[in-house]
């Protein structure tokens, strides 16, 4: 299973970017947000979810580890696939998503195409208590931790944590104190 891929960015269309690394093309279905970070001739590293059925091989990419985790979190309920999971991600940033979902916004979700009241309501169902709200496990943890006793609010610390990308613990912190800068 490909978890992350990292490489030059040799193609993009409106759903998708051709990744080569190692002499490989490797096609990338990233959702609208990503995809307009996403340069041309650019290095760069992505979160991938291999998606495999018995008539296609589907590499999904993400530019954080949040994202991947909701996205595994949202293709782990019945009835919502990859395709339906990235049009949620492309709704804003992981937290916001989160906090949604934790707030019960059913109308809020079926903003999606696709997504109508009653999958909605599964999504809010199946998830709600169970989102770490940008909390991640292992240098997650510690750099909020390290912002909270900075003296920041853990909810403003999450948020802050929730938007940049992984990477080593100083340079998650670094890229989280740069955040809360603005």
């Amino acid at each position: 299973m490909i978890i992350t891929l990292t490489g030059t960015v040799t193609h993009k269309d409106s759903h998708s970017a051709i990744i080569e690394a190692q002499g490989v093309g490797y096609q990338v279905h990233m959702h609208p947000a990503t995809l307009a970070a996403v340069k041309v001739g650019a290095q760069i590293r992505v979160w991938t979810h291999d998606h495999i059925r018995e008539d296609a091989r589907d590499l999904y990419g993400f530019s954080s580890q949040a994202e991947h985790g909701l996205f595994l979190k949202l293709i782990g309920i019945s009835g919502v696939g990859p395709k339906m999971a990235q049009n949620i991600l492309s709704l804003g940033p992981v937290i916001e998503i989160e906090k949604m979902i934790e707030k019960a916004d059913v109308e809020w979700l079926t903003r999606i195409p696709g997504i109508g009241k009653k999958t909605a309501q599964k999504i809010v169902l199946e998830l709600k208590g169970k989102l770490a709200l940008g909390d991640f496990s292992g240098e997650g943890d510690e750099v909020v931790s390290a912002l909270v006793n900075l003296g920041y609010a853990r909810e403003l610390a999450r948020d802050a944590v929730g938007q940049v990308e992984a990477g080593s613990v100083e340079d998650r912190l670094r890229a989280a104190l740069k955040q809360l800068a603005r």
